[in-house]
């Protein structure tokens, strides 16, 4: 491609990568292929009692960390891709106990919308099976829902969620486990996931891929705060 392509209000979900890393000081998880100006998200979230995790590969590109109350480190790091970012994630996750990491490839984003901080909210929860998602923002909503637990085997994200990828924890003890979708939206709440078990911990991180309007209104499916049909709406297929 001469150029990159024209970014898009809702960049499209591409693939996604993942690993579970347990009792290891380095997580490398290559990335799904991808092209030049694609929107990498890179997720890593651990538990025990070390430092939040540390973006080694690729350089340059820095992640925000935060420490959830339940005690997990989760950090989380966005960039443009280019040759020269390499095919891999590595995270360094010192003498965490376990680890999750995933890696989401996006198209057609805005690239030079990416902020340094891509997380726009975070929310936790204790003891529940249901977890209320905050409402989304413009351009893509990219969910990520983190959960201890020792017997979680799988959610139901709500009606117009697209899930995307999961890395459930190892049964037997308390695991991390990290599950994402994404939506796209304009400022209500999409509703909430239902977990298969109460846990005892869980946190949902609200993610922006920007995009780019063309000016024009877009009416999402579903969407009853930011889509109103009026009499000269025109559906193009």
């Amino acid at each position: 491609m001469s150029a990159a392509p024209t970014p898009k209000e809702f960049p499209s979900f591409v693939s996604s990568t993942k690993a579970l890393v347990v009792d290891q000081a380095l997580a490398e998880v290559s990335l799904p292929p991808v092209r030049t100006n694609d929107f990498v998200v890179s997720i890593c979230v651990s538990s025990g009692a070390a430092p939040a995790p540390r973006l080694l590969t690729p350089a340059g590109a820095i992640p925000t960390q935060y420490t959830l109350t339940s005690g997990l480190l989760m950090a989380v790091a966005v960039w443009p891709w280019e040759p020269s970012r390499g095919n891999s994630v590595v995270w360094d996750v010192g003498t965490a106990r376990n680890a999750a990491v995933m890696n989401l490839v996006y198209r057609n984003g805005d690239v030079s919308n990416i902020g340094l901080t891509p997380v726009v909210g975070i929310r936790e929860y204790s003891k529940t099976n249901s977890l209320p998602l905050m409402p989304s923002t413009g351009y893509r909503n990219l969910y990520a829902t983190v959960t201890v637990s020792s017997k979680l085997t799988g959610l139901s994200w709500p009606s117009g969620v697209s899930g995307r990828d999961q890395q459930l924890g190892n049964f037997g003890s308390n695991q991390v486990s990290l599950m994402v979708a994404d939506t796209p939206g304009s400022g209500g709440s999409p509703g909430s996931v239902q977990l298969d078990t109460t846990v005892s911990s869980a946190a949902v991180v609200l993610i922006s891929v920007p995009g780019k309007s063309d000016g024009k209104a877009t009416w999402i499916l579903g969407d009853s705060v930011g889509s109103e049909l009026g009499t000269t709406t025109i559906l193009e297929l």
